[in-house]
């Protein structure tokens, strides 16, 4: 069974809740976690990861490459790419290989022979290592400016399933993008974290489509509610047109900023906090769902 923890806009709390719920589970499930954001995966800091146990490359990706002496500086290459990543550089083009997707167009429509060829290139790496609560988490790591975040977490996601475990929970990234299609993509049920503000909601609005287009049950976490309460409503009103059953209510409290800087889940050393006692209870609504 997979559970994928998402959100459709960045510091909502997403990994913080996710954290503490890994924290709760993990006591009674055998379970695997996957921090699908790739491009600023830290779900190991918050899980205590001290030491990774493998790696693995992303292989197979290409960037195209022109020959300078072989170019003539017709620019046709540049005109249509889809990417936008070959540029002139004097009398030639060159390729911005962190740019570059490998499409293949560029060869296509360069009218001479043997002017660009591709080169393999690895854009990330996927690491596994143990928690300190015993069990594994997979980290999706993308290297800085480079493309396919989305078959990084394909890859992290499929050795997660190699794990055989009873339960994998996905920290997917903010966003809609294509490393939050591979992480909700398969889940049995996708947690929702909205907070009560327009761009929150905003956000979470787009997210719905992506898991409307795949067919995915989900349940709404609606966090720092007593922030701004009076727009809680319209928060409710969108999760219950959305079909996410409300599982949680989650208050603002500083003991997560503490425990973000102690390193830990924050139900685990603030276990009395609102924080803590709230996502206790999303907890046990959430396991009506496994």
């Amino acid at each position: 069974m997979q559970i994928t923890v998402s959100s459709g806009k960045g510091g909502v709390g997403k990994s913080s809740i996710t954290a503490s719920l890994l924290y709760l589970l993990g006591k009674d499930i055998e379970l695997v976690a996957v921090d699908a954001d790739a491009d600023t995966p830290n779900l190991d800091i918050l899980l205590n990861v001290k030491d990774w146990e493998g790696e693995e490359p992303l292989s197979g990706e290409r960037v195209a490459v022109i020959d300078d002496n072989r170019c003539n500086g017709c620019g046709l290459c540049a005109r249509h790419c889809p990417y936008e990543c070959i540029e002139r550089d004097g009398k030639v083009y060159r390729v911005n290989e962190d740019l570059c997707e490998g499409c293949n167009v560029c060869s296509i429509v360069c009218p001479h022979d043997f002017v660009i060829f591709f080169k393999e290139t690895v854009p990330g790496v996927v690491k596994w290592g143990k928690t300190v609560y015993g069990f594994d988490l997979v980290s999706a790591q993308l290297f800085p400016g480079r493309p396919n975040s989305g078959k990084l977490v394909f890859k992290a996601k499929k050795l997660a399933e190699s794990f055989d475990k009873d339960l994998i929970v996905v920290d997917a990234a903010a966003g809609i993008g294509c490393s939050v299609v591979a992480s909700v993509n398969g889940s049995d049920i996708v947690v929702v974290v909205v907070e009560p503000t327009e761009v929150s909601l905003s956000d979470a609005k787009r997210l719905i489509k992506v898991l409307d287009h795949f067919g995915l049950k989900r349940v709404g976490v609606i966090n720092k509610f007593d922030v701004h309460p009076g727009f809680v409503p319209v928060v409710e009103e969108f999760l219950k047109e959305a079909d996410a059953e409300i599982i949680g209510y989650v208050p603002y409290d500083k003991n997560v900023v503490n425990a973000m800087l102690g390193g830990k889940p924050a139900v685990e050393i603030f276990p009395e906090s609102p924080f803590s006692l709230a996502v206790k209870k999303v907890y046990e609504n959430l396991k009506n769902f496994i």
